[in-house]
């Protein structure tokens, strides 16, 4: 590569969310293509199964609330869950139009055989900060969390220059 990562991070016009983004991606990629590999699970299904271990009887609007990811995704990943049997769905006791997911026990199964490798990948990107610092950055993220509500479902400004020049 031409340039060093560091220039590149710091350089472009939006160096924070830049950071935010390139760490995801180098977490969340290589982490869920090995799960995918290993036990045949789509992003979409893993994320699904992860909140609904959390989470049980929530329906899927929930996750595509939370997670960002689109409708179709998480209803594709619902049903290759349930095909799977590693959930269910079952009907709203006063909305029988909403189903409600839950985890399996087979489900429960499949996310401790996954979980641990997720865990020791994260142990493994912030080992080169020190408690003090991981306990910082965890409270920086609470809050960067907690705000988000406040502008991300904000119109973004799509701003061109109007003048013709």
């Amino acid at each position: 590569m031409a340039h060093n990562l560091t220039d590149i991070l710091d350089g472009v016009a939006i160096p924070m969310a830049y950071k935010l983004g390139y760490m995801i991606n180098s977490y969340r990629e290589p982490s869920f293509r090995a799960i995918e590999a290993e036990y045949g699970l789509t992003r979409s299904e893993i994320l699904s199964l992860i909140f609904l271990y959390f989470k049980d009887g929530i329906a899927a609007a929930d996750i595509c609330d939370f997670s960002g990811h689109l409708k179709t995704n998480i209803s594709r990943a619902v049903t290759a869950l349930e095909k799977k049997k590693l959930i269910t769905r079952k009907p709203h006791l006063n909305d029988q139009r909403r189903q409600l997911l839950y985890i399996t026990e087979e489900g429960r199964k499949m996310h401790d055989l996954f979980m641990p490798g997720l865990v020791d990948r994260e142990r493994d990107m912030v080992a080169c900060l020190s408690s003090k610092e991981q306990e910082q950055l965890a409270m920086l993220l609470r809050k960067l969390c907690a705000y988000a509500p406040t502008w991300n479902s904000q119109p973004m400004a799509l701003e061109r220059n109007q003048t013709g020049d």
